[in-house]
């Protein structure tokens, strides 16, 4: 047998650096954070905290746009910022910083004040996932988040007064759906089995196999097959609702089991794994709750040209 295909020795080391944070957000929550562009206007305290938190678990890139000078007050306030970074360009100073914190991101800088910045270049923003604001004035905020509503970027605005913060996120629409249910059943749907799985099922005969082979089918054609025995001796097409139902499948699916010239019943796993299968896998086939509540959704219902890609089917 061929030996598996060595692990790439920077995605090994990749995948040991982030370990806690994949066992929170997965995969995919990981390879979001790596495709993200960030920008964050004013390194102040609050802003480079917030960007230290998004570099060190390996946000993909982020742009600091800042036209003030590193002043002794910011000192206080910014554990980034050192005496001698007093003059400096804060912007510049700050980018230089975060990126000692993680060679994986990428950093920029523009020493410009935002305000200037959006009436010389009005579609610098169109490139980022998320705009971050810190402490910026009312009429540049407003300014801003119109901009950004219109390219449909979140913008996340943010205040700190001392040990006193607020946070406001604008978003037109960010739909998500990961579910992770603490309990989960297989949706075998043997009441409803599709035409190739039922043509499979049917080319077995249980009785003609050896019993190596025997021992070697899988659960869910046994359930099946047994399934349409019981409901064939009890004249019915429902499924097995309650215990003694269920426990006349169950010894039924027993004497199917293989024995020696003792007559010892062998030791037969997959239909053991059957026995057991009857409690949760012979279930009705019905839409998940969760898939339902998005199908009736008014987004998904009235599908305009202008919807987001989340509710729309893509074209085969």
């Amino acid at each position: 047998m061929a030996s598996p295909a060595p692990k790439s020795p920077e995605l090994s080391e990749k995948s040991k650096k982030y370990d806690r944070q994949l066992r929170l957000w997965g995969d995919h929550g990981q390879a979001a954070l790596e495709g993200a562009r960030v920008c964050l206007i004013n390194a102040t305290g609050l802003g480079t905290e917030i960007l230290k938190s998004l570099v060190l678990p390996g946000v993909g890139s982020f742009t600091i746009i800042d036209g003030e000078k590193v002043s002794e007050q910011d000192l206080g306030t910014n554990f980034f910022l050192d005496v001698d970074s007093v003059g400096k360009s804060r912007a510049e100073v700050a980018t230089q910083l975060l990126l000692e914190l993680n060679a994986d991101c990428q950093g920029d800088f523009v020493d410009e004040n935002p305000q200037t910045l959006m009436t010389n270049d009005p579609n610098f923003f169109q490139s980022f996932s998320l705009v971050v604001t810190t402490n910026l004035p009312e009429t540049t905020l407003i300014e801003l988040s119109k901009t950004l509503w219109n390219l449909n970027i979140p913008l996340l605005a943010c205040r700190s007064y001392g040990f006193i913060g607020s946070i406001r996120l604008q978003i037109s629409e960010h739909a998500v759906i990961e579910s992770h249910p603490d309990n989960t059943n297989p949706d075998l749907r043997l009441d409803k089995p599709w035409p190739s799985l039922l043509e499979y099922i049917e080319s077995i005969d249980l009785e003609s196999l050896e019993v190596k082979d025997h021992m070697h089918i899988p659960y869910l054609i046994i359930l099946y097959k047994y399934l349409k025995l019981w409901q064939s001796e009890h004249n019915t097409t429902e499924l097995p609702k309650n215990y003694k139902e269920k426990q006349s499948l169950r010894d039924l699916i027993r004497s199917g089991i293989r024995k020696d010239e003792n007559e010892i019943p062998l030791s037969e796993e997959n239909f053991e794994e059957a026995m057991k299968a009857v409690n949760f896998a012979l279930l009705p086939t019905t839409v998940p709750s969760s898939v339902a509540s998005i199908l009736n959704d008014n987004s998904c219902v009235n599908l305009t040209s202008k919807s987001e890609p989340f509710w729309v089917w893509p074209k085969r």
